[in-house]
């Protein structure tokens, strides 16, 4: 496996030390902090990682501003104070990963919460499990913990950080980096959640959703083989259909859920929104859009990040995430 040598990407060499040092001189610091230092820790981050360049972060919020305008009806939001939420939120998520031997059932509570769970218990009554089709929003993998630490059988369909490594070899994948993937699975494993490689074989996926469990999904990730193109954000997106084909082929309930950081409350919002009908995969697709672009909409900077993070990778693996190189009315 072909990896960058460190000076390969000079413009990356900042943002590798960064995370080289958030990840293990700080992560058992910021393991023993208390949750009020999290704050303006995600401040000063944010800060540095703006200075470091955001370009696509920059293209993403002015796509997604005009399309808050256009739905509202109202002026559009400032696209640098989307950028500035955005970078706050995406480091306040990555501190919540260098706490996750931390969440106890007991301390879960202080982290973030739970809303809609009579609507999984409901599904989950049924005996045929069910698919959590999960937003790529806020700190979406607290959905493991938050849910794991009430007990329920949580698994999870996604790839390992360690992953990418391999697949962006010869495009992202420096030694440093690699390095920070290696802990960040770490930590991952920590979780009481079952992991399943979505690259792998997915017979453990139909496992656990034949015994009644719960499988979290992404809808809106890069992975599967098959495709629908469905109307998202303005915009038409490629959008795999391996998650509402996982409800489909078992019977399990397909629920979506989206993750938001509540400012009022200090705390992230895990909500699981009304089951949608598992039936064509366009059509669930579409339904699934629908639920929660209205959560997009309130907490555009929520969303931001992954737009971002799609547009680059998208060059990247020749997969961008909206048809016509991304540009609205395409």
């Amino acid at each position: 496996m072909t990896r960058l040598p460190l000076w390969a990407r000079p413009e990356l060499l900042a943002k590798d030390l960064g995370g080289l040092a958030l990840y293990y001189p700080g992560q058992a610091l910021l393991a023993r902090a208390p949750r009020a230092a999290l704050a303006p820790l995600a401040r000063a981050g944010a800060g540095v990682v703006r200075r470091i360049g955001v370009a696509d972060l920059r293209a993403e919020a002015r796509e997604l501003a005009a399309w808050v305008a256009a739905r509202s009806g109202e002026a559009p939001p400032p696209e640098e104070a989307l950028v500035r939420a955005a970078l706050r939120g995406q480091m306040r998520s990555e501190l919540e990963v260098l706490r996750y031997g931390t969440l106890t059932p007991g301390n879960l509570a202080e982290t973030c919460v739970v809303e809609g769970r009579e609507r999984l218990d409901a599904a989950l009554s049924r005996g045929r499990g069910a698919v959590l089709l999960l937003a790529h929003m806020g700190a979406n993998q607290l959905v493991m913990p938050a849910l794991g630490h009430l007990g329920y059988a949580m698994h999870q369909l996604s790839a390992p950080p360690t992953k990418w490594v391999e697949l962006l070899a010869e495009t992202r994948a420096t030694p440093l980096w690699a390095r920070v993937q290696a802990r960040r699975w770490a930590l991952e494993q920590r979780l009481p959640v079952r992991h399943v490689d979505v690259f792998g074989f997915l017979r453990p996926a139909f496992e656990a959703l034949h015994a009644n469990g719960v499988l979290g999904v992404a809808f809106d990730g890069g992975g599967g083989s098959r495709f629908a193109e469905v109307p998202l954000l303005g915009r038409i997106a490629r959008l795999s259909t391996q998650s509402v084909d996982l409800a489909r082929r078992t019977g399990a309930a397909a629920l979506p859920v989206v993750v938001v950081w509540d400012d009022a409350l200090r705390v992230h919002r895990v909500v699981i929104l009304g089951e949608v009908e598992a039936g064509a995969p366009t059509d669930t697709l579409r339904a699934v859009v629908a639920s929660v672009e209205p959560w997009v909409a309130a907490f555009p900077e929520a969303y931001l990040p992954f737009l971002a993070m799609r547009r680059r990778v998208g060059r990247a693996d020749g997969r961008p995430l909206f048809v016509g190189g991304g540009a609205r009315g395409t």
